[in-house]
Protein backbone atom coordinates (compact mmCIF):
# COMPACT_ATOMS: atom_id res chain seq x y z
CA UNK A 1 0.00 0.00 0.00
CA UNK A 2 1.24 3.52 -0.80
CA UNK A 3 2.14 6.03 1.91
CA UNK A 4 -0.92 8.10 0.93
CA UNK A 5 -3.12 5.03 1.27
CA UNK A 6 -1.69 4.25 4.70
CA UNK A 7 -2.33 7.81 5.89
CA UNK A 8 -5.88 7.73 4.50
CA UNK A 9 -6.60 4.48 6.35
CA UNK A 10 -5.00 5.82 9.55
CA UNK A 11 -7.16 8.96 9.45
CA UNK A 12 -10.32 6.88 9.05
CA UNK A 13 -9.23 4.44 11.77
CA UNK A 14 -8.38 7.23 14.21
CA UNK A 15 -11.75 8.98 13.82
CA UNK A 16 -13.54 5.62 13.99
CA UNK A 17 -11.72 4.76 17.24
CA UNK A 18 -12.74 8.11 18.74
CA UNK A 19 -16.37 7.54 17.84
CA UNK A 20 -16.27 4.03 19.31
CA UNK A 21 -14.23 4.82 22.46
CA UNK A 22 -14.04 8.60 22.98
CA UNK A 23 -12.40 8.60 26.42
CA UNK A 24 -9.58 6.19 25.63
CA UNK A 25 -8.93 7.28 22.04
CA UNK A 26 -9.06 11.06 22.45
CA UNK A 27 -6.55 10.99 25.30
CA UNK A 28 -4.09 9.21 23.02
CA UNK A 29 -4.85 11.35 19.97
CA UNK A 30 -4.68 14.90 21.31
CA UNK A 31 -1.00 14.57 22.20
CA UNK A 32 -0.19 13.97 18.53
CA UNK A 33 -2.83 15.42 16.22
CA UNK A 34 -4.67 18.69 15.52
CA UNK A 35 -7.58 19.26 13.15
CA UNK A 36 -5.31 20.69 10.46
CA UNK A 37 -3.17 17.53 10.44
CA UNK A 38 -5.78 15.59 8.44
CA UNK A 39 -5.31 15.29 4.67
CA UNK A 40 -9.09 14.72 4.46
CA UNK A 41 -10.69 17.95 5.75
CA UNK A 42 -14.02 16.22 6.41
CA UNK A 43 -12.36 13.76 8.77
CA UNK A 44 -10.49 16.64 10.37
CA UNK A 45 -13.80 18.39 11.02
CA UNK A 46 -15.24 15.28 12.66
CA UNK A 47 -12.11 14.93 14.79
CA UNK A 48 -12.26 18.57 15.92
CA UNK A 49 -15.99 18.33 16.69
CA UNK A 50 -15.53 15.18 18.77
CA UNK A 51 -12.64 16.75 20.71
CA UNK A 52 -14.72 19.85 21.40
CA UNK A 53 -17.64 17.75 22.63
CA UNK A 54 -15.28 15.75 24.85
CA UNK A 55 -13.87 18.95 26.36
CA UNK A 56 -17.42 20.13 27.06
CA UNK A 57 -18.23 16.88 28.82
CA UNK A 58 -20.85 15.98 26.20
CA UNK A 59 -21.51 12.34 25.31
CA UNK A 60 -20.07 11.21 21.96
CA UNK A 61 -21.51 8.73 19.50
CA UNK A 62 -22.17 8.85 15.71
CA UNK A 63 -25.70 10.22 16.10
CA UNK A 64 -24.70 13.01 18.50
CA UNK A 65 -21.65 13.97 16.47
CA UNK A 66 -23.73 14.05 13.28
CA UNK A 67 -26.22 16.33 15.02
CA UNK A 68 -23.45 18.70 16.15
CA UNK A 69 -21.93 18.77 12.64
CA UNK A 70 -25.29 19.77 11.19
CA UNK A 71 -25.84 22.49 13.82
CA UNK A 72 -22.35 23.88 13.13
CA UNK A 73 -23.04 23.94 9.40
CA UNK A 74 -20.30 21.45 8.56
CA UNK A 75 -21.08 19.59 5.36
CA UNK A 76 -19.56 16.71 3.41
CA UNK A 77 -20.00 13.87 5.89
CA UNK A 78 -23.17 12.17 7.15
CA UNK A 79 -24.35 9.86 9.91
CA UNK A 80 -23.99 6.75 7.74
CA UNK A 81 -20.37 7.68 7.08
CA UNK A 82 -19.72 7.91 10.80
CA UNK A 83 -21.13 4.45 11.47
CA UNK A 84 -18.98 3.17 8.59
CA UNK A 85 -15.85 4.59 10.27
CA UNK A 86 -16.60 2.62 13.44
CA UNK A 87 -17.10 -0.58 11.49
CA UNK A 88 -13.68 -0.18 9.88
CA UNK A 89 -11.77 0.03 13.18
CA UNK A 90 -9.79 -3.06 14.15
CA UNK A 91 -9.24 -2.10 17.79
CA UNK A 92 -9.61 1.24 19.57
CA UNK A 93 -6.52 0.55 21.68
CA UNK A 94 -4.40 1.38 18.61
CA UNK A 95 -5.63 5.00 18.53
CA UNK A 96 -2.22 6.30 19.56
CA UNK A 97 -0.56 4.42 16.70
CA UNK A 98 -3.10 5.76 14.20
CA UNK A 99 -2.52 9.28 15.54
CA UNK A 100 1.23 9.05 15.03
CA UNK A 101 0.74 7.99 11.41
CA UNK A 102 -1.62 10.93 10.85
CA UNK A 103 0.86 13.36 12.48
CA UNK A 104 3.77 12.01 10.43
CA UNK A 105 1.75 12.38 7.23
CA UNK A 106 0.97 16.00 8.12
CA UNK A 107 4.65 16.68 8.81
CA UNK A 108 5.68 15.21 5.48
CA UNK A 109 3.17 17.41 3.66
CA UNK A 110 4.48 20.48 5.48
CA UNK A 111 8.05 19.53 4.61
CA UNK A 112 7.12 19.24 0.95
CA UNK A 113 5.46 22.66 0.99
CA UNK A 114 8.39 24.17 2.83
CA UNK A 115 10.88 22.69 0.37
CA UNK A 116 8.89 24.21 -2.48
CA UNK A 117 8.88 27.64 -0.82
CA UNK A 118 12.61 27.48 -0.07
CA UNK A 119 13.21 26.51 -3.70
CA UNK A 120 11.29 29.60 -4.79
CA UNK A 121 13.34 31.75 -2.42
CA UNK A 122 16.57 30.31 -3.83
CA UNK A 123 15.49 31.33 -7.32
CA UNK A 124 14.62 34.87 -6.25
CA UNK A 125 16.88 37.89 -6.63
CA UNK A 126 16.65 38.77 -2.95
CA UNK A 127 19.86 39.25 -0.95
CA UNK A 128 21.28 35.84 0.06
CA UNK A 129 21.37 36.74 3.76
CA UNK A 130 17.68 37.61 3.65
CA UNK A 131 16.95 34.41 1.72
CA UNK A 132 18.74 32.33 4.36
CA UNK A 133 16.79 34.12 7.08
CA UNK A 134 13.48 33.35 5.38
CA UNK A 135 14.55 29.75 4.85
CA UNK A 136 15.42 29.35 8.53
CA UNK A 137 12.05 30.84 9.48
CA UNK A 138 10.28 28.38 7.18
CA UNK A 139 12.17 25.47 8.71
CA UNK A 140 11.56 26.72 12.25
CA UNK A 141 7.83 26.77 11.53
CA UNK A 142 7.90 23.14 10.41
CA UNK A 143 10.09 22.09 13.34
CA UNK A 144 7.75 23.81 15.80
CA UNK A 145 4.69 22.12 14.32
CA UNK A 146 6.56 18.80 14.47
CA UNK A 147 6.98 19.14 18.22
CA UNK A 148 4.70 17.19 20.54
CA UNK A 149 1.83 19.13 22.03
CA UNK A 150 2.25 20.12 25.63
CA UNK A 151 0.57 17.96 28.21
CA UNK A 152 0.59 19.06 31.84
CA UNK A 153 1.50 16.45 34.44
CA UNK A 154 0.31 16.25 38.00
CA UNK A 155 2.87 17.15 40.64
CA UNK A 156 2.79 13.50 41.70
CA UNK A 157 3.83 12.40 38.21
CA UNK A 158 6.68 14.91 38.28
CA UNK A 159 7.83 13.68 41.70
CA UNK A 160 7.84 10.11 40.42
CA UNK A 161 10.54 11.01 37.88
CA UNK A 162 14.28 10.42 38.38
CA UNK A 163 16.46 12.93 40.25
CA UNK A 164 19.76 11.84 38.69
CA UNK A 165 21.94 14.50 37.07
CA UNK A 166 22.97 14.22 33.44
CA UNK A 167 26.56 15.16 34.20
CA UNK A 168 29.11 16.14 31.60
CA UNK A 169 31.60 17.18 34.28
CA UNK A 170 30.52 15.67 37.62
CA UNK A 171 29.34 18.27 40.14
CA UNK A 172 30.22 21.15 37.78
CA UNK A 173 28.35 20.99 34.47
CA UNK A 174 25.20 19.16 33.46
CA UNK A 175 23.91 18.85 29.93
CA UNK A 176 22.06 22.06 28.91
CA UNK A 177 23.86 24.17 31.55
CA UNK A 178 24.99 27.68 30.62
CA UNK A 179 28.07 29.12 32.33
CA UNK A 180 29.47 32.61 31.83
CA UNK A 181 32.93 33.27 33.30
CA UNK A 182 34.03 36.87 33.76
CA UNK A 183 37.05 38.69 35.09
CA UNK A 184 39.22 41.68 34.42
CA UNK A 185 41.54 41.68 31.44
CA UNK A 186 44.52 39.40 32.07
CA UNK A 187 42.94 37.65 35.07
CA UNK A 188 43.31 34.23 33.43
CA UNK A 189 39.70 33.40 32.61
CA UNK A 190 40.59 32.31 29.08
CA UNK A 191 43.10 29.77 30.38
CA UNK A 192 40.65 28.49 32.99
CA UNK A 193 38.08 27.84 30.25
CA UNK A 194 40.75 26.14 28.11
CA UNK A 195 41.64 23.93 31.07
CA UNK A 196 37.98 22.91 31.39
CA UNK A 197 37.78 22.10 27.68
CA UNK A 198 41.05 20.20 27.34
CA UNK A 199 40.78 18.14 30.52
CA UNK A 200 37.11 17.24 30.03
CA UNK A 201 37.93 16.05 26.50
CA UNK A 202 40.73 13.92 27.94
CA UNK A 203 38.54 12.40 30.65
CA UNK A 204 39.89 14.43 33.58
CA UNK A 205 37.87 16.59 35.96
CA UNK A 206 39.12 20.18 35.47
CA UNK A 207 39.19 21.09 39.18
CA UNK A 208 39.68 17.80 41.05
CA UNK A 209 41.65 16.13 38.22
CA UNK A 210 40.00 12.82 38.93
CA UNK A 211 39.04 10.41 36.19
CA UNK A 212 35.71 11.11 34.43
CA UNK A 213 34.08 9.92 31.23
CA UNK A 214 35.60 11.89 28.32
CA UNK A 215 33.21 14.23 26.53
CA UNK A 216 33.13 15.71 23.03
CA UNK A 217 34.19 19.37 23.04
CA UNK A 218 33.86 22.00 20.31
CA UNK A 219 35.53 25.39 20.74
CA UNK A 220 34.51 28.39 18.66
CA UNK A 221 37.05 31.04 19.66
CA UNK A 222 36.14 34.41 18.18
CA UNK A 223 39.08 36.25 19.73
CA UNK A 224 42.23 34.10 19.73
CA UNK A 225 44.21 32.62 16.87
CA UNK A 226 45.44 29.08 16.28
CA UNK A 227 48.97 30.30 17.00
CA UNK A 228 47.90 31.59 20.41
CA UNK A 229 46.23 28.27 21.15
CA UNK A 230 49.37 26.35 20.23
CA UNK A 231 51.57 28.47 22.48
CA UNK A 232 49.31 28.25 25.52
CA UNK A 233 47.86 24.73 25.58
CA UNK A 234 50.69 22.53 24.30
CA UNK A 235 52.09 21.65 27.78
CA UNK A 236 48.60 21.10 29.19
CA UNK A 237 47.63 18.82 26.30
CA UNK A 238 50.79 16.74 26.80
CA UNK A 239 49.96 16.22 30.49
CA UNK A 240 46.31 15.48 29.81
CA UNK A 241 47.26 12.98 27.11
CA UNK A 242 49.27 10.93 29.59
CA UNK A 243 46.94 11.30 32.58
CA UNK A 244 43.56 10.99 30.88
CA UNK A 245 41.62 8.35 28.97
CA UNK A 246 41.69 10.01 25.59
CA UNK A 247 44.05 12.22 23.63
CA UNK A 248 42.51 15.72 23.84
CA UNK A 249 44.42 16.72 20.71
CA UNK A 250 42.12 14.34 18.81
CA UNK A 251 38.96 14.70 20.92
CA UNK A 252 38.67 18.50 20.98
CA UNK A 253 37.79 20.42 17.82
CA UNK A 254 38.41 24.13 17.46
CA UNK A 255 37.66 26.97 15.08
CA UNK A 256 39.83 30.00 15.87
CA UNK A 257 39.31 33.60 14.83
CA UNK A 258 41.92 33.47 12.06
CA UNK A 259 39.80 30.85 10.27
CA UNK A 260 36.66 33.02 10.36
CA UNK A 261 35.83 35.03 7.23
CA UNK A 262 36.58 38.66 7.98
CA UNK A 263 38.07 37.68 11.33
CA UNK A 264 34.74 37.96 13.11
CA UNK A 265 31.63 35.97 13.95
CA UNK A 266 28.13 37.42 14.08
CA UNK A 267 25.66 34.98 15.63
CA UNK A 268 22.80 37.38 14.89
CA UNK A 269 23.32 36.76 11.16
CA UNK A 270 21.75 33.69 9.60
CA UNK A 271 24.93 32.90 7.69
CA UNK A 272 27.24 32.74 10.73
CA UNK A 273 24.67 31.09 13.00
CA UNK A 274 24.07 28.47 10.32
CA UNK A 275 27.82 27.89 10.13
CA UNK A 276 28.00 27.13 13.85
CA UNK A 277 24.97 24.84 13.63
CA UNK A 278 26.72 22.93 10.84
CA UNK A 279 29.78 22.55 13.07
CA UNK A 280 27.52 21.13 15.78
CA UNK A 281 25.98 18.78 13.21
CA UNK A 282 29.44 17.59 12.18
CA UNK A 283 31.05 17.14 15.60
CA UNK A 284 28.02 16.52 17.90
CA UNK A 285 29.69 18.11 20.94
CA UNK A 286 28.58 17.61 24.53
CA UNK A 287 30.20 20.93 25.44
CA UNK A 288 30.38 24.04 23.26
CA UNK A 289 32.88 26.67 24.35
CA UNK A 290 32.09 29.86 22.45
CA UNK A 291 32.99 33.51 22.77
CA UNK A 292 33.88 35.86 24.21
CA UNK A 293 30.35 37.23 24.11
CA UNK A 294 31.26 40.69 22.85
CA UNK A 295 32.94 39.09 19.82
CA UNK A 296 29.78 37.23 18.79
CA UNK A 297 27.85 40.35 17.73
CA UNK A 298 28.81 43.30 15.52
CA UNK A 299 28.01 45.96 18.11
CA UNK A 300 28.09 46.52 21.87
CA UNK A 301 25.52 44.65 23.97
CA UNK A 302 24.21 47.70 25.79
CA UNK A 303 20.50 46.98 25.97
CA UNK A 304 18.09 44.07 26.21
CA UNK A 305 17.28 44.62 22.53
CA UNK A 306 20.98 44.17 21.73
CA UNK A 307 21.21 41.05 23.88
CA UNK A 308 17.99 39.31 22.78
CA UNK A 309 19.16 38.12 19.30
CA UNK A 310 22.41 36.78 20.76
CA UNK A 311 20.64 35.01 23.63
CA UNK A 312 18.15 33.47 21.20
CA UNK A 313 20.97 32.25 18.97
CA UNK A 314 22.88 30.71 21.88
CA UNK A 315 19.75 29.09 23.30
CA UNK A 316 19.10 27.57 19.88
CA UNK A 317 22.55 25.97 20.03
CA UNK A 318 21.98 24.86 23.62
CA UNK A 319 18.76 23.23 22.46
CA UNK A 320 20.88 20.78 20.49
CA UNK A 321 21.52 18.95 23.80
CA UNK A 322 24.87 20.48 24.79
CA UNK A 323 26.22 22.65 27.59
CA UNK A 324 27.52 26.16 26.90
CA UNK A 325 30.61 27.73 28.45
CA UNK A 326 31.23 31.37 27.56
CA UNK A 327 33.67 34.10 28.49
CA UNK A 328 32.69 37.72 29.06
CA UNK A 329 34.46 40.85 30.22
CA UNK A 330 33.45 42.25 33.58
CA UNK A 331 31.97 45.73 33.83
CA UNK A 332 34.12 48.72 34.68
CA UNK A 333 32.04 49.86 37.65
CA UNK A 334 32.86 49.07 41.28
CA UNK A 335 30.59 47.33 43.74
CA UNK A 336 29.72 48.45 47.26
CA UNK A 337 33.08 47.17 48.55
CA UNK A 338 35.06 49.25 46.10
CA UNK A 339 36.03 46.19 44.04
CA UNK A 340 35.33 45.77 40.35
CA UNK A 341 31.84 44.48 39.58
CA UNK A 342 32.23 41.04 38.01
CA UNK A 343 28.88 40.94 36.27
CA UNK A 344 29.13 40.87 32.45
CA UNK A 345 29.62 44.18 30.76
CA UNK A 346 26.51 45.39 28.95
CA UNK A 347 22.84 44.44 29.10
CA UNK A 348 21.35 43.23 32.36
CA UNK A 349 19.73 40.42 30.36
CA UNK A 350 23.11 38.67 30.32
CA UNK A 351 23.15 38.58 34.11
CA UNK A 352 19.93 36.65 34.59
CA UNK A 353 20.28 34.33 31.61
CA UNK A 354 22.86 31.62 32.51
CA UNK A 355 22.49 28.93 35.14
CA UNK A 356 25.87 29.89 36.56
CA UNK A 357 27.79 33.17 36.58
CA UNK A 358 31.32 33.08 37.96
CA UNK A 359 34.04 35.73 38.07
CA UNK A 360 37.76 35.72 38.80
CA UNK A 361 38.91 38.28 41.39
CA UNK A 362 42.33 38.70 42.97
CA UNK A 363 42.37 37.43 46.55
CA UNK A 364 43.53 40.54 48.40
CA UNK A 365 44.06 38.62 51.64
CA UNK A 366 46.52 36.25 49.97
CA UNK A 367 48.29 39.20 48.35
CA UNK A 368 48.60 41.16 51.60
CA UNK A 369 52.13 41.24 52.99
CA UNK A 370 53.72 40.24 49.69
CA UNK A 371 56.47 42.47 48.25
CA UNK A 372 55.22 45.33 46.06
CA UNK A 373 54.84 44.32 42.42
CA UNK A 374 54.18 40.65 43.27
CA UNK A 375 52.01 39.07 40.60
CA UNK A 376 48.76 37.74 42.10
CA UNK A 377 48.64 33.95 42.23
CA UNK A 378 45.49 33.27 44.25
CA UNK A 379 42.06 34.29 42.98
CA UNK A 380 38.56 34.05 44.34
CA UNK A 381 35.94 32.38 42.16
CA UNK A 382 33.03 34.70 42.88
CA UNK A 383 29.39 34.05 42.02
CA UNK A 384 27.96 37.21 40.49
CA UNK A 385 24.55 35.51 40.25
CA UNK A 386 22.98 32.85 42.41
CA UNK A 387 23.38 29.28 41.17
CA UNK A 388 20.19 27.69 39.82
CA UNK A 389 21.39 24.36 41.14
CA UNK A 390 24.03 23.17 43.56
CA UNK A 391 27.55 22.87 42.17
CA UNK A 392 31.00 22.24 43.66
CA UNK A 393 33.05 25.07 42.15
CA UNK A 394 36.02 25.91 44.41
CA UNK A 395 35.93 29.26 46.20
CA UNK A 396 39.61 30.02 45.57
CA UNK A 397 41.94 28.85 42.83
CA UNK A 398 45.69 29.23 42.42
CA UNK A 399 47.80 29.73 39.35
CA UNK A 400 50.34 27.03 38.77
CA UNK A 401 50.95 23.48 39.92
CA UNK A 402 50.43 20.51 37.68
CA UNK A 403 47.87 22.54 35.72
CA UNK A 404 47.44 26.24 34.91
CA UNK A 405 44.78 26.53 37.64
CA UNK A 406 44.49 24.46 40.83
CA UNK A 407 41.98 24.44 43.66
CA UNK A 408 43.68 26.42 46.45
CA UNK A 409 42.58 23.79 49.01
CA UNK A 410 44.96 21.24 47.47
CA UNK A 411 48.32 20.81 49.13
CA UNK A 412 51.48 22.17 47.46
CA UNK A 413 53.20 19.47 45.47
CA UNK A 414 49.86 17.77 44.68
CA UNK A 415 50.06 15.71 41.51
CA UNK A 416 47.53 14.34 39.08
CA UNK A 417 48.54 10.77 39.87
CA UNK A 418 47.37 11.23 43.47
CA UNK A 419 43.80 11.86 42.26
CA UNK A 420 43.45 8.47 40.62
Amino acid sequence: MSAAGTIHDAERALVGAILADPVGAIRQAVEEVAEGDFANPHLGAVYATACTMYAEGVAIDPVLVDDRLRKDGIKGIHGADLFGLIEGVGTTSNAGHYARIVAEGALRRRLARTAARIGQLAESEEDISAVMGHARDEWATVATRAGRRLAAKTLGEVLDGPDEYDWLIPNLLERHDRLILTGSEGAGKTMLIRQMAVLAAAGLHPTTFRSIDPIRVLVVDAENTERQWRRTVRPMVAKARSAGHRDPAEALHIVAVDEMPGGRLDLTSERDLGTVHRLVDEHTPDLLVIGPLYKLVPRAINSDDDAAPLINALDGLRGRGLALVMEAHAGHASNGSGERDLRPRGSAALMGWPEFGLGLRVDREALAGMPPGTKPSVFQLVRWRGDRDERAWPDRIRRGGDWPWTDDRMEPGWTTARAA
